[in-house]
């Protein structure tokens, strides 16, 4: 469902349209502003850009969308239940429900459910456009105290933010006829009472939470060149320095997955932040 080359039009709305990464992890952590740093092969979970500049970097206020209508409601193609249950269990996992899945998996057991497909609800943005954010960060350096600032580093700078509180499922048997899903589980709630459990119409399950979780980030590499002593932003075509950004070139965003995986997955890496 998530491969780079998939042919979901839910994905590659994500994909090509926004040009976004999709978390494997929905979460509340990240923000506009935060940076996710690469050592090697791993990713670190978002800190801020602010922890990691000198002087003291201020950013604009991000743009707020309630609505992405063409996200908000689309439905995935089916997929197999398995691979289902498994994005499922992330999303529920995000939102401190995980018990919800057991509810989940035994109907779609007893449903002898063979696909599944999903679609997000509410879907929101927040965002800076990525000239506002080279020129916020014109005439900063890398604050080489901080324990993220390291040779060999890539930084990605998060300049919007895709939100949801609500995935729906439904699902499809062996003879492709729809079932229910629901079965027992309208109204449920999780123990902590953050998810909601309600069936709509089409044999769609709805789960709610009481917040949105960020599900994907748009990216913006940037680079830093210590002879020169400048920012960058990083592009296929070379640096753009932000001290020379021209409104007729903007930088182009990054997708950090793989072929096989578009989803990016941080690590929660135990890494200083704040300044000393």
């Amino acid at each position: 469902m998530c491969r780079r080359d998939s042919s979901d039009m839910l994905v590659r709305m994500f994909l090509d349209r926004y040009q976004l990464n999709l978390l494997s992890l929905p979460g509340r952590r990240v923000r506009c502003g935060s940076v996710y740093v690469r050592q090697g092969g791993r990713l670190t979970a978002p800190g801020m850009l602010a922890d990691i500049m000198e002087p003291e970097l201020s950013l604009p206020k991000p743009f707020h969308e309630d609505d992405l209508p063409d996200l908000s409601g689309k439905w995935s193609d089916s997929v197999a239940a398995g691979v289902g249950l498994g994005l499922m269990e992330s999303f529920l996992a995000a939102l401190g429900a995980a018990g919800l899945l057991d509810e989940l998996k035994a109907s779609v057991q007893r449903a002898r459910t063979r696909t599944v497909a999903f679609r997000f609800r509410r879907v929101s943005r927040d965002s800076i456009d990525p000239m506002s954010l080279g020129r916020a960060l014109g005439g900063h350096e890398l604050l080489r105290s901080n324990p993220w600032v390291r040779d060999g580093n890539r930084y990605f700078a998060v300049a919007s933010v895709v939100w949801s509180p609500s995935i729906s499922i439904r699902g499809r048997d062996e003879s492709d006829a729809a079932v229910d899903l629901g079965a027992g589980l309208a109204s449920v709630a999780d123990a902590n009472g953050n998810v909601k459990v309600e069936r709509s119409g089409d044999n769609e399950l709805v789960y709610q939470a009481r917040e949105p979780l960020a599900i994907a980030v748009e990216l913006y590499e940037l680079r830093w060149d210590g002879a020169t002593r400048q920012l960058s932003f990083h592009t296929p075509k070379g640096p753009i320095p932000l001290h020379g950004l021209a409104e007729d070139e903007p930088p182009e965003p990054v997708q950090l997955g793989d072929d096989d995986d578009v989803m990016i997955a941080p690590e929660e890496l135990e890494l200083a932040s704040p300044r000393s």
